[in-house]
């Protein structure tokens, strides 16, 4: 989440003239559309929206520029309108994996579920300081790119989560 979050921010800054103008409305959007999504998450099929959303994250890499340079003229507050309803589809499917993946916990390993929550809390604080540091070294495109790539592989990884845990054999 943190690797599109944190370069979405910076994409933003120059569109919304301010730094505090983009974190606030990227980090508005994207954490209340994400909560709308995880509200719905429960009727839509897990595989088909995390593909959704590696596209498209990957194509904001194009959309997203294209969208700045063309509407750069236009005033702060229509730009900020703009901005949010760039973002609310991407932040709206970024809030479906967590809930499908407690989901398939739930049904599968349903004692890893507090160990889940505490790697999610861990993550999100090693991912903040990587997401920075990898934007040094690539770009915040790279970042964008790799967040999209982590989305693919919860996309591949999906089916694993949700088979069954099976007792052991009787001795």
């Amino acid at each position: 989440y943190l690797l599109v979050e944190i370069p979405l921010i910076q994409k933003f800054i120059l569109f919304l003239d301010h730094p505090s103008f983009a974190v606030t409305t990227v980090l508005f959007t994207l954490l209340l559309f994400s909560g709308l999504g995880s509200h719905v998450s429960h009727r839509f099929s897990p595989r088909l929206v995390l593909l959704i959303l590696v596209a498209a994250v990957s194509s904001s890499l194009l959309i997203y520029p294209q969208l700045i340079n063309s509407l750069l003229g236009l005033s702060r507050t229509l730009r900020l309108l703009v901005t949010v309803l760039a973002l609310a589809p991407v932040g709206f499917l970024m809030g479906f994996p967590m809930p499908f993946g407690l989901a398939a916990l739930e049904h599968s390993h349903p004692q890893l579920i507090p160990w889940v929550w505490g790697v999610n809390g861990a993550s999100s604080v090693v991912a903040s300081v990587l997401a920075a540091l990898l934007a040094l070294s690539l770009g915040f495109r790279a970042v964008l790119l790799i967040g999209a790539l982590c989305y693919f592989g919860a996309w591949l990884l999906y089916p694993a989560l949700t088979l069954r845990q099976t007792p052991p054999p009787p001795r």
